[in-house]
Order: C-alpha cells, then sequence, then structure tokens
C-alpha cells in the first residue's frame, strides 16, 4: 500500500527522445523497406492517370459605367451597382442552369471528356471502368463540369478569372472561352427581357396604388364623419388635463378622508369617556377648550384658598364653588362641540372622495374612448400617407425608366484575355507526388512503431523500468542472433551480451545485503521468454571462476538437450528422480566451458509429482556439496506450479521476462505467485531488449575485438 502511494505521488518523467529514437533505429530496415513499398505504390498509381490541363480566360464585371457614358442614376442621386449585385454574377457564372446553356451549345453531352475516368490506357481494365454505351445524362455531364470549372474573383479589382480543367487541352481553352461569351450573351438576353416588362409593371403598380390610395382616403373620411371627429388632437388633450385635474384632487379628498378617519374611530369607541375625548389633538388643541381649560385652574386655585380661609357654608367659598362647575359645565359643552364638528366633518370627506372617484371613472371612460378613435383616426391617416408615399415613388420610377431610353444595367461586362491553348499539364505532378508519399509514409510508419512502443504495457524502455516497483532490476541483456555457422544453437557471438550475462553475475555475487547464492532458480511469466538461454549462459558465465552445474528442471517443454545437439531421449533429471540411472550416467559435460549439465531426461507423465518428492531436495543438497554453483532452469510461473515448489528449495530465483513480449500484468502475477510461498526473489533480468542502451561505451568498448584477450578456461576436477 505504501508503494503504490509513493509511486501515485511520483512525478511524471520525461520521454527521453532516445527512447522515441530506437525503436526507429532498430527497425530502420522495415521503416525504409515499407516507407520505398508505398512510395512504389504511389509512384506506380500516379503513373496510370491522366495529365490535366488548364486554360484561363479572363473578364471584367464592372459596377460602374466608363466616364464616357451618361448615367441617369447619378442625375437622380442613385447609387450604381452595388458589390452585393457584382458577386451576384460571379455565383450566376458558377449555377446550375449557366453550365447547362454551356454544354448545350458545345455538345459536350457527347464529347469523350465526359465518358471517361481518369486513368491512362497502360491497363485497359482502368481506363475501361465507368464507360457507357450510352452517352451520359444531362444532370451527369452538369456535375462534372461545374467540379472542373473554377470562378475567382481577384481581389481589389473588376476583374474575374474562369479556368476550366481538362484531360484535353483544346477542350480547356474551348470552355473557358465559351463561358465568357455566354455570359454576354446571357446579359443582353436579359436586358432585352427586363427592359420590355419594366414599364409595363410599373403602370400596373401604379394604377394599383392609385386604387388603393382613393380608398384608404374615402375610409378616412367616412370615419371622421361617422364619429363626428373635428379636431381629434385638441380633445384627447383637454380630457387627459382634466383627467390629471380629477386624479389629484381624488388622492387629496382620499387622504383628508383618511387622515379623519382614525380619529372618528376614536371618538367612536370612547363616546361615553368624556375625559378620553379630551385628550384628543383635535380638542385640546382648540382655542376656546384652552381659555377654559385656564379659567378653570384659577378658579380652582381660588376653590383652594378660600377652603383654608373660611368653611364649607360660607357664602364667599360657595360663590367660588358655583363658578368652578358653570366653567366645567362650559368645557364639557365645548368637547362635545368640537367632536360634533368632527363627526359632521369626516362624513364630509367621505361624501368628497365618492364624489370625485366617480367623477375620475367618467372621465378615464371618456379618455379611453377619445384615445379609441384617436388610435383608429390615426392608423387610417398612415395608410393615406404610406400609399400617397408609395405612389409618388413608382410614378417617379416611371418617369425615370422613360427617361433612360437605351440605358442597360448598372454593370458593363466584357473581356480582357480570352484562353489560349495550355501548352504543359497541370497535373498530376509526379514528383512532388513521390516527394509527399515518400515524407508522408515515413512519418506514419514512424508514429506507428513509437507509439507501439511508448503505448505497449512491456518493460522495453528505461523510463518503464525505472518505474517498476515488484522487483529490483538485475540486468538488461540485449537482443542477439544466433550464429547459424555454429555447430551448436546456443552459441552466441555477442561479446555485448556476453558482457551484460557477467554483468548479472557480478550482481549475484556481490550483493552486499546477503550472502552469494549458491543454488538458484530461473524462472518466467510464460513459455518463450528465453529463461533457458539466460540459465545457459549465465552457467557458462560462473564457470569461467567456479565448478558449476546447470540442471534442466522443465520436464515439460525441455530445450536444453535440443540447444547443445544432444539426444533429446538422453537420462536426465526425471531419470535420477525415478532410479532408473546412475548420476554418472545423466550429467554431460560441455566441452566448450567445461560445465556439467542435467538435463530433463524422459517426460513424466505427472512432472510436479517427481519435483515434489523428497529425493529432489536430497538430490541438490547432495549436488551442493560437489558444486560451487548451481543454476535450476524452471517452468514458466504463470503456466504451471512447478517453478513454485522449486523455489522452497532453493537460495535465490531470477525472474527473466522478455522486453517486448511479456505484459506487465503477467510479471506482476507471477512475482505475486512466488511472493506468497516466501520466495526469495532475487529480481528481474530483462531479456531480448532492443531499445534500452544499458550502457553505450560498453558496447562500442566490447564490439572492438582488438580489445579482448582470450584467456584459458580453468580446468574442472
Amino acid at each position: 500500500m505504501n508503494r503504490n502511494q509513493e509511486n501515485m505521488k511520483a512525478p511524471v518523467e520525461d520521454i527521453a527522445l532516445s527512447e522515441i529514437l530506437r525503436p526507429l533505429w532498430v527497425r530502420r530496415w522495415k521503416l525504409v523497406f515499407f516507407t520505398l513499398l508505398i512510395t512504389l505504390l504511389i509512384a506506380f498509381y500516379v503513373s496510370l492517370l491522366k495529365p490535366s490541363f488548364i486554360a484561363t480566360a479572363t473578364l471584367q464585371i464592372g459596377n460602374n459605367k466608363p466616364s464616357n457614358t451618361l448615367s441617369i442614376n447619378n442625375a437622380f442621386n442613385e447609387t450604381n451597382a452595388s458589390k452585393e449585385q457584382v458577386k451576384t454574377q460571379y455565383e450566376l457564372l458558377r449555377s446550375r442552369k449557366f453550365a447547362e446553356r454551356v454544354i448545350t451549345r458545345l455538345n459536350l453531352s457527347t464529347h469523350e471528356e465526359f465518358n471517361s475516368n481518369k486513368y491512362n490506357d497502360k491497363i485497359s481494365l482502368l481506363s475501361s471502368m465507368g464507360k457507357n454505351e450510352n452517352p451520359p445524362s444531362l444532370n451527369t455531364v452538369v456535375s462534372a463540369f461545374k467540379e472542373r470549372l473554377t470562378i475567382s474573383p481577384i481581389g481589389d479589382t473588376e476583374l474575374v478569372k474562369i479556368t476550366f480543367r481538362s484531360y484535353s487541352p483544346e477542350l480547356s481553352k474551348q470552355v473557358a472561352n465559351q463561358i465568357g461569351e455566354t455570359y454576354l450573351h446571357y446579359q443582353d438576353e436579359i436586358y432585352n427581357s427586363s427592359k420590355e416588362t419594366t414599364s409595363q409593371w410599373l403602370v400596373d403598380q401604379l394604377e394599383e396604388l392609385g386604387q388603393k390610395l382613393e380608398a384608404s382616403e374615402l375610409a378616412l373620411q367616412d370615419y371622421r364623419e361617422s364619429e363626428g371627429i373635428v379636431d381629434i388632437q385638441g380633445i384627447v388633450g383637454l380630457v387627459a388635463s382634466e383627467l390629471t385635474e380629477l386624479t389629484s384632487s381624488s388622492l387629496k379628498a382620499e387622504k383628508y378622508r383618511d387622515d379623519l378617519k382614525v380619529t372618528y374611530e376614536y371618538i367612536q369607541n370612547n363616546k361615553e369617556n368624556i375625559r378620553g375625548l379630551m385628550e384628543l389633538t383635535e380638542v385640546s388643541s382648540h382655542a376656546t377648550y384652552v381659555q377654559l381649560r385656564r379659567s378653570q385652574e384659577i378658579v380652582e386655585r381660588k376653590v383652594f384658598e378660600l377652603a383654608k380661609r373660611y368653611g364649607p357654608k360660607h357664602p364667599k367659598k360657595i360663590a367660588v364653588e358655583a363658578e368652578l362647575e358653570s366653567i366645567e359645565a362650559r368645557i364639557q359643552q365645548q368637547t362635545n362641540d368640537i367632536i360634533t364638528s368632527i363627526e359632521k366633518q369626516y362624513l364630509s370627506a367621505v361624501q368628497k372622495a365618492q364624489a370625485n372617484k366617480q367623477r375620475l371613472a367618467t372621465a378615464k371612460i371618456d379618455f379611453l374612448r377619445l384615445s379609441r378613435l384617436k388610435n383608429k383616426f390615426f392608423q387610417l391617416q398612415r395608410e393615406v400617407d404610406t400609399n400617397k408615399e408609395l405612389y409618388g415613388n413608382y410614378l417617379v420610377r416611371l418617369k425615370e425608366a422613360d427617361a433612360m431610353g437605351n440605358y442597360k444595367t448598372n454593370f458593363y461586362v466584357r473581356f480582357i484575355d480570352k484562353a489560349t491553348l495550355p501548352k504543359s499539364p497541370i497535373a498530376p505532378n509526379k514528383s512532388l507526388y513521390i516527394a509527399i508519399s515518400f515524407i508522408l509514409s515515413f512519418l506514419a510508419i514512424s508514429i506507428v512503431v513509437i507509439m507501439r512502443e511508448l503505448l505497449v504495457d512491456t518493460l522495453n524502455s528505461r523510463r518503464k523500468l525505472d518505474n517498476f516497483q515488484e522487483a529490483p532490476i538485475l540486468a538488461v541483456l540485449p537482443k542477439f542472433k544466433l550464429d547459424l555457422n555454429s555447430k551448436s544453437h546456443s552459441e552466441v557471438n555477442n561479446n555485448h551480451f556476453t558482457e551484460a550475462v557477467r554483468t548479472l553475475r557480478t550482481a549475484l555475487l556481490f550483493n552486499g545485503e546477503k550472502k552469494p547464492p549458491k543454488v538458484i532458480a530461473v524462472t518466467s511469466s510464460v513459455p518463450s521468454e528465453g529463461k533457458s538461454t539466460v540459465a545457459l549462459h549465465l552457467a557458462r558465465s560462473f564457470s569461467e571462476m567456479e565448478k558449476v552445474l546447470l540442471i534442466e528442471a522443465d520436464l515439460r517443454h525441455p530445450t536444453v538437450a535440443k540447444n547443445l545437439n544432444l539426444d533429446v531421449h538422453r537420462p536426465g533429471l526425471s531419470n535420477l528422480l525415478a532410479k532408473t540411472h546412475q548420476i554418472n550416467e545423466c550429467i554431460i559435460r560441455d566441452k566448450n566451458v567445461k560445465l556439467d549439465i542435467l538435463t530433463s531426461g524422459i517426460s513424466p507423465a505427472n512432472p510436479l509429482a517427481f519435483l515434489s518428492m523428497k529425493r529432489f531436495g536430497m538430490l541438490i543438497k547432495v549436488f551442493g556439496n560437489f558444486y560451487d554453483r548451481i543454476i535450476i532452469e524452471t517452468p514458466p510461473v504463470n503456466a504451471v506450479s512447478d517453478a513454485v515448489i522449486i523455489s522452497k528449495i532453493v537460495d535465490s530465483v531470477i525472474y527473466v521476462v522478455h522486453s517486448s513480449k511479456t505484459k506487465r500484468e503477467q510479471i506482476t502475477q507471477g512475482l505475486r505467485m512466488l511472493k506468497q510461498v516466501n520466495a526469495p526473489i532475487e529480481g528481474v533480468v530483462i531479456n531480448q531488449s532492443e531499445n534500452i542502451d544499458t550502457d553505450k561505451y560498453q558496447n562500442k568498448y566490447y564490439n572492438d575485438m582488438a580489445n579482448i584477450i582470450k584467456l584459458p578456461m580453468r580446468k574442472q576436477m
């Protein structure tokens, strides 16, 4: 889990340029072969095409009359033909109708040009394809004609180029010139036909517009008389002013009513509470009420002073108390009068607000009615004005048409350059096609090769090796070719491969973390990854220094005996395990490097049962007493379980991976199976590498045979 997190956090490394270019260098001859093959096919195809010729004629289509021509448009301050009108002429030249005219004039429907294909007569089968015994239809000829025609206006000028492409130089010239002539005739036809119809059309339009104008004026007058309209605008203005005034007075009346309503409701709720009514602002602030209250206060002070001097029946005291009662009665009466006045004001305000509201509603109805009359009146008035304006404009146009006489269109057309007979074909450009096909095919094949190498999920590059975390990388063995002249299929004359195997041997011997392994198992994920070759050459490399035994434990598909040109039926490991032969009968000496080899022997019916015997482990221990190093070649891990069984009795397991074929998922699955039984995995060996340059100097150095001195081999006892 931690390792996966570290891999996720690791930055994505850039792909080195050498990693991109090396696959191209490795497959350079295939790349060159397929590039040349595609180029030759394109060249052959181009040689079958008919040569194409183009002829170009130049027309001038101007939107201004020449200076010596009087323009009636200028006399009436009108513009000449617009840019849009000139562009319309260009589209007319490209139109289907125009193409039919040219085809009919030149009788192109029966021409061989439109009843043949693009291939010449070198291959009769190709040249006859598409030909019909009967002439092609007009639609077919028109479609082919438009494909070969090009109308190209020249920017910032009045010139337009008419270009026609054909397999016949004479036809291309003839068609280009005929298009210009047909266009000139077409302009004359347009003028003659339009000249005859323009005046009559204007007269018809004027007559129709006169009738519309008369009808609209009559409708306006009838409406004015029926509604009694004299000055509709003034009446609507007066009603609008009255409506504004009524709206303002109505709002004021309603506001005054709402203000009195609060006081009125308070009076109704406190009708029996005279003290509460006296607290009203309208009562307490009234001048008469204020004066009476002051008199009351003065008399009350007199009563208080007399009460101190005289008794309750004293005449002065009685007179003052009578005066006080009179003032209080007057205050109460004044309060009732003010309350009554407020109630009358409120009722009057309510009536006034209702009256204003009714008048406002009536004014609104009148205003809406007058507005409808006004809108209808102005609608009829606009119709009359519009008809008058249209009638006047058409009348002016009719007079202009009569005054123009023989004046033609707003633009003029003339030939500037007629098409000439083309001297050389324009297509196909064979040299250009071949060069482009060579470049494109080279690039396409290169991209396919590079993408295949980058996208395949194998360990075929240094970048992928650096990101591989499942096991250490012990060595990278380059791809090599077997020496076909050698008697043994296992002979390798590649010094770089030999030195890579020695590097693997050094990695096994000088691993500082643990003791060098004595019993080494060599396995792989799937068959045909080169584990047998790696095991054999690793054993030969060790035999240069010590006594080594190579055991072929792949009892299912043995290959060591065949590669060494030995009898495939000779006794071997299976015979030792079955106790049918002695050790000296099964072991053979490799005379080239003094290496002892124990082949698989006869293939048993159940190889897994043989390898699971205790005798197999005892044999390995016995061999360990006589040999310094034992290398065991095992079956693939993902194919059978033999390698898992053998991994329990060895000191180290070397996992061989084919650089270009073995998928990373297969590698991970095989290593996971070994780790489940706690196999001592030493690391991974990348075999048959084409793209990984482990050491450029080493490759150069060890290819120089002058630097290598062959020493005599150590004799084994």
